[in-house]
């Protein structure tokens, strides 16, 4: 099943994944709505698309709020008519230890990581029961099953979106749309590399490969759950590692 000539909304296109299912996406000749609240990196996502289908659009946005989450949708719908899919990237991860974790922090984090989850697919899937299909994938991460030391709050933040995809999967199944997780395991973005930049190199080395991943391998996973995949695969959370010592 392809994805041309289908809307497509990508939130966290401003870089990494997000930025590299734009790209591939964008090859793949379908209509793109693209989001981010960094507005200068967003624009540069855009440019480097070059020449495309069809004409992209672009907003700056912030997913951790409810108006701004439905303004974006409404924006897709006024130009495209309909969402034929979402590719949920947009996230942060600061590191903070437990003990020295701040309210604001906590707060933060589980703000654009779940409450965003939660505005954004709630706005699309009004849309989706509405047409009666469609197709959510969402950026989830193997911390929201194994915890992390360091990162409790992105840990705690990704399993509850774990947990929402899967209660979107049983709430949509009937309306004919699907709702999948992707947890891309370690990939080389400015997200994971800012996260904890020093040990990079060392961390990589330790993953169960030998390497992390490229965000262009994680996109074409994402084009075959926003694809054929989407078709008859629903609250399905896939991983693309093994974690070492498992």
């Amino acid at each position: 099943m392809s994805i041309k000539n289908k809307s497509i909304v990508i939130t966290g296109a401003a870089s990494g994944i997000g930025r590299a299912c734009a790209q591939l996406f964008a090859r793949e000749g379908a209509r793109l709505v693209l989001a981010d609240r960094q507005t200068a990196a967003l624009k540069n996502t855009q440019d480097c698309l070059g020449e495309t289908a069809h004409p992209v659009i672009s907003m700056a946005f912030d997913v951790g709020s409810s108006e701004q989450c439905s303004a974006l949708v409404n924006k897709a719908v006024q130009s495209h008519g309909c969402i034929d899919v979402l590719i949920h990237a947009a996230g942060i991860c600061v590191a903070a230890p437990l003990l020295e974790m701040t309210d604001d922090q906590w707060r933060e984090t589980l703000r654009i990581n779940l409450d965003g989850s939660f505005f954004i697919t709630r706005e699309v899937a009004k849309v989706m029961v509405a047409q009666k299909s469609g197709t959510m994938v969402l950026l989830t991460s193997d911390r929201g099953l194994y915890g992390s030391s360091s990162y409790a709050h992105y840990a705690a933040s990704k399993g509850g979106m774990i947990a929402l995809t899967k209660s979107l999967a049983l709430s949509l199944g009937q309306h004919g749309v699907t709702v999948n997780g992707l947890n891309p395991g370690m990939t080389d973005t400015p997200l994971a590399r800012g996260a904890n930049p020093n040990l990079w190199d060392e961390k990589a080395a330790q993953d169960v490969l030998g390497t992390a991943n490229l965000p262009e391998q994680a996109a074409q996973t994402l084009l075959y759950l926003a694809g054929v995949g989407g078709a008859f695969t629903t609250g399905q959370i896939l991983g693309t590692r093994l974690r070492n010592g498992q």
